[in-house]
This record gives structure tokens, C-alpha cells and sequence, in this order.
């Protein structure tokens, strides 16, 4: 691939985020690929150090934190990560898809006291700004969610303090938690 090819990609998840390619092909360099589990597309994303902060994702000319309403979309972030993160053990991309009810389940055991039309503009909202900035993958017409190919951008340090907090999220399932299946342990 030559340096002006290269440069385009880059160009482009500069201004669109991680981008969805077909299979087969090169990848330019600095880039990963994200192999789909359908094997039918593969997603590219920056290869960044693993302290990258703030500083070097300017540098790298990529979106920091890109949510609005932190605290509410966190928590959204969160329910879909413990509805498709099924195994904590394991890799978490690409994840398993999970109903939007399954994650709105989840969402409203961490959001108590909120009524119920006011916790579900809230979970839409965020499921689509975090899918829009690349955390998640969202089906509008069958309204089910996957793991957007961010997460994978995640290092062994993040990943330790997301099993621990998987582990204390309550489970859409409450049975799962009786049985020590799932929830908080």
C-alpha cells in the first residue's frame, strides 16, 4: 500500500471514526484489523500506544471522549457491556448481540427512581451517540446492539477494571444472579 493510500485511510477515520471494509485486502500501516464474526467485513482502527490519553489522541487527530451526557450514556455503555460481553474471561470483541429490552433491563437497575419514558429516551439516545462514535453497533429495525470495535482499543489495565465492574452490574436475567451465573458476585 503506498503512502498517499495509507494517508487516505487515515484521513478518513480521522473524520468518520473506525471504518467497515470488506474482507481481504491490505492494511495500512499504523492501522489493526477487527475481523467481524460473520467473517463478512472487517473494521480498521488505529493501533495507539496503550497510555494513549488525552494528549496523544490530539496528536493522533482523534476524537477523545465523544458523548454528550456522560454519566447517563456511561451507564448505557455499561448495560451493553454486561448483556454483550457474555464471558468476562474472554476477548470482549466482537461481543454477542443483545436485544435493546434485554439492555434496558439492565440499564434500569442502574438507573432506580427514573420513570420508565424517561429511561428509555435516555437509553435510545445514548445507544445511538454511542453507536455513532463507534462504542457500539446499533440496528434500528430489528433494535438489537453489539459491541462497536472501540472497545478493542481498550488495554489489559482498562480491561481489568471492566471485569470487575461487569462483575458487580446486575444481570438482565434475574435468575442468572440466584444461581451465581451473572450479576453481582
Amino acid at each position: 500500500m503506498s503512502d498517499h493510500d495509507a494517508a487516505l485511510w487515515w484521513a478518513k477515520i480521522r473524520s468518520g471514526g473506525p471504518q467497515r471494509v470488506p474482507p481481504g485486502g491490505l492494511t495500512p500501516a499504523g492501522l489493526r484489523r477487527l475481523v467481524e464474526a460473520d467473517a463478512q467485513a472487517v473494521w480498521l482502527l488505529p493501533n495507539l500506544p496503550e497510555a494513549a490519553g488525552p494528549a496523544v489522541l490530539e496528536e493522533y487527530g482523534l476524537p477523545g471522549q465523544s458523548v454528550s451526557d456522560p454519566r447517563g450514556s456511561m451507564r448505557v455503555l455499561a448495560a451493553c457491556l454486561r448483556c454483550c460481553w457474555t464471558d468476562p474471561g474472554s476477548d470482549m470483541w466482537p461481543g454477542a448481540p443483545a436485544a435493546l429490552d434485554q439492555i434496558a433491563a439492565v440499564f434500569a437497575h442502574l438507573t432506580p427512581g427514573r420513570d420508565g419514558q424517561t429511561r428509555h429516551r435516555a437509553l435510545l439516545g445514548a445507544v445511538r451517540r454511542l453507536a455513532w462514535a463507534g462504542w457500539l453497533r446499533f440496528d434500528e429495525r430489528t433494535r438489537v446492539v453489539q459491541l462497536g470495535p472501540r472497545v478493542a482499543s481498550w488495554g489489559p489495565l482498562e480491561l481489568t477494571t471492566l471485569r470487575e465492574l461487569w462483575r458487580m452490574i446486575p444481570s438482565a436475567d434475574p435468575a442468572a444472579q440466584d444461581t451465581g451465573k451473572g450479576g453481582i458476585r
